[in-house]
């Protein structure tokens, strides 16, 4: 099982993440990232079978506020 976590509130709206991985993540009206699925709060969390295209989005986040955890251990 796997674990994404956004913090938000470091989010700089670039696109990012929407651009590498637009099954988990969208820019929402506010214009900030959000995990489709989650709760629209600063800091959104995701638990998910497959951590997909999630890590490489972690990876390329210019901000780093993307976070990875696979069985409680952060991956990215």
């Amino acid at each position: 099982m796997f674990k994404i976590v956004l913090e938000r509130k470091k989010c700089t709206s670039c696109g990012t993440c929407e651009d590498t991985c637009p099954e988990i993540f969208e820019l929402i009206d506010d214009g900030f990232s959000h995990i489709k699925g989650a709760n629209v709060e600063d800091v959104e969390e995701l638990e998910i079978e497959d951590a997909s295209c999630s890590v490489d989005a972690a990876e390329v986040c210019p901000v780093m506020c993307i976070h990875v955890y696979e069985n409680g251990e952060e991956i990215v």
